[in-house]
C-alpha cells in the first residue's frame, strides 16, 4: 500500500515519520520527494487508513533547522568495525549479558559516575525496575508514548490458586492470555520519574536539586529490534529540578559537561539539537516546537551507514513541576541528562576505545586502548 503527501517535508521529520509507522508495520519506506513523501507499507492498512496516519503526524509541519553544538572527529586513527559482542538474545530486544559485555558496561558506568555524577555533587541512586502506571499517566507518558508502555500483567483474582493455569501446557498461549490482566505497575520507561515522584523524601534527605540515577529501562518495540535498539538497556541520568532560573544554569552546565566528556572520550561524534518521536496529539509541532527552543541536544556517534544516538541534555520547562506537584518544594521547572550505558559501550567497543579480549590479559579488567582520559580501575 501507498500513500503520496504531497505537502513540503524535511528529511528529519521524513525520519521520523518512518521511524513512527516502523512501530507498527514491517517494511515501511518513506520516500522523500520534490514535494512531499511518498510511504509505502506492504501490508496492513488501507490507503485511508495509512493517509491519516501520515496526515495525523505531519499535521501542522514546518521545516526547523537544526543546531549543531560541536563536532568531533575523534582520536586520529580511529576505525569503525563491530565489536566482540558476547550478548545472547533470550527476547525481542533483551539480552543475557556475558562477562566481556558486562565489564565493558560496569566501566562505561563508573566513568559516567566519575566524570557526570561526582563534580554535580550529585546522590548516586538505583532505578527500580518497576514503577507505578499511575506515575506515567501524570508525566504524560500515554499521551505522547503510548506504543512503548510495557504493563506488568498479574493473574486474575478468581484464579488465585493458580491450579488452572499451572495445568496449561506450551501451546496454550491463548488460554493463557486469559488468566491474566494488567497489573498497577508499568516497566520504567525512564528513570528520572523515580526522581520526580520521590522528590519530597529525597531532597529533605540529600538537601540538593540535583539527583544521579541509573538503572534498568523498558519500551515496547514490536519492531525495529537490533544490537543498539533494545527493549531492554540500563539508562544514566543527571536529574535538575529547582527554580526556572536555577534548571536554565543546570541544563547549560550539564550540555557543557556533556560536551566535554564525549571529547575526552575520543570518540567521533556531534551534539545537535533533536526531538523526540512523539505519537499522540500533534506529534509533528510538539516535535518542532522542541527543535526551535533548542530544549533538547542528542549526542551521535557515526555508525555504519548512519548514527547512533547515545546521550541526550533535555529542559522539560514547567510540565513535570506542575504534574507531579513539585512547586511546593520550589521546583519550577526540571532538566535532565541521559545516557544510554548500552549504546555508548556497543560504540566505543566498535571503535577500539574499550580493547578487546585479544590484547588483555588473562582475568584484567577492560582497559581503554587510547583517546580516553581519567580512567580508574
Amino acid at each position: 500500500m501507498r500513500y503520496r503527501h504531497e505537502r513540503p517535508v524535511d528529511a528529519g521529520t521524513a525520519d521520523e515519520l518512518r521511524k513512527a509507522l516502523g512501530f507498527h508495520y514491517d517494511g515501511v519506506t518513506v520516500e522523500l520527494l520534490d514535494k512531499g513523501v511518498e510511504v509505502g507499507v506492504p501490508a496492513g492498512p488501507t490507503e485511508a487508513e495509512l493517509g491519516e496516519m501520515v496526515r495525523h503526524f505531519l499535521r501542522g509541519h514546518r521545516a526547523v533547522a537544526a543546531t549543531v553544538i560541536t563536532e568531533q572527529a575523534g582520536s586520529p586513527g580511529l576505525a569503525c568495525t563491530l565489536p566482540d559482542d558476547d550478548r545472547i538474545a533470550v527476547a525481542r530486544g533483551a539480552y543475557l549479558h556475558g562477562p566481556e559485555w558486562t565489564a565493558a558496561m560496569d566501566h562505561v558506568r563508573a566513568l559516567c559516575r566519575e566524570r557526570l555524577a561526582e563534580p554535580f555533587g550529585a546522590p548516586l541512586l538505583a532505578g527500580s525496575a518497576q514503577i507505578s502506571r499511575d506515575v506515567l499517566v501524570r508525566a504524560g507518558y500515554y499521551q505522547k508514548f503510548p506504543n512503548l508502555v510495557n504493563a506488568v500483567a498479574r493473574i486474575r483474582d478468581h484464579y488465585w490458586d493458580g491450579v488452572t493455569v499451572s495445568q496449561l501446557r506450551p501451546n496454550q498461549a491463548g488460554a493463557l492470555d486469559s488468566f491474566y490482566a494488567p497489573g498497577e505497575t508499568v516497566l520504567t520507561p525512564v528513570t528520572c520519574y523515580h526522581v520526580y515522584e520521590n522528590a519530597a523524601e529525597l531532597k529533605s534527605r540529600y538537601d540538593t536539586g540535583v539527583f544521579a540515577i541509573d538503572g534498568p529501562v523498558f519500551r515496547h518495540e514490536s519492531r525495529n529490534h537490533s544490537a543498539t535498539r533494545l527493549g531492554e538497556f540500563r539508562m544514566f541520568e543527571l536529574v535538575g529540578l529547582g527554580g526556572a532560573e536555577d534548571i536554565a544554569a543546570d541544563f547549560e552546565r550539564m550540555l557543557k559537561a556533556f560536551t566535554a566528556f564525549f571529547a575526552d572520550l575520543g570518540i567521533p561524534h556531534r551534539i545537535v539539537s533533536a526531538s523526540d518521536a512523539f505519537f499522540g496529539d500533534a506529534p509533528t509541532m510538539t516535535r518542532e516546537a522542541q527543535l526551535l527552543n533548542k530544549s533538547k541536544f542528542e549526542v551521535r556517534v557515526p555508525l555504519g551507514d548512519g548514527e547512533l544516538s547515545v546521550a541526550s541534555v533535555n529542559a522539560h520547562g514547567e510540565v513535570f513541576a506542575d504534574s507531579f506537584g513539585l512547586r511546593e518544594l520550589g521546583t519550577d521547572a526540571t532538566c535532565c541528562a541521559g545516557i544510554g550505558l548500552d549504546r555508548l559501550t556497543y560504540a566505543l567497543l566498535s571503535y577500539g576505545l574499550l580493547g578487546t579480549k585479544d590484547h588483555r590479559p588473562a582475568g584484567s579488567a577492560i582497559r581503554p586502548t587510547g583517546g580516553m582520559k581519567s580512567w580508574k580501575t
